[in-house]
């Protein structure tokens, strides 16, 4: 089992309140996004933007020794506009 528990969800005006099951605590500084079907919450802070994930996948990658055959990149042909 992944751990997930049901959750009830009310609403309280134009708002939607997830109650979270005993044993289950949101930190007070969380942000909340939504991932496809996905609803998560999370500490604020800690959410990678694309770069920092990324760099962080980057990182953990093996240099690649390859080297490529050179290539003729002549400059563009002129455009009549």
């Amino acid at each position: 089992m992944d751990g997930s528990q049901p959750v009830r969800i009310t609403r309280d005006g134009d708002h939607q309140v997830v109650h979270l099951p005993s044993g289950v605590s949101a930190p007070a500084d969380a942000v909340v996004r939504q991932e496809g079907e996905r609803l998560i919450i999370e500490r604020a802070g800690l959410r990678m933007g694309s770069v920092e994930r990324l760099l962080a996948v980057l990182s953990t990658m093996e240099p690649i020794d390859e080297r490529l055959d050179p290539f003729e990149d002549p400059p563009p042909e002129p455009v009549d506009l």
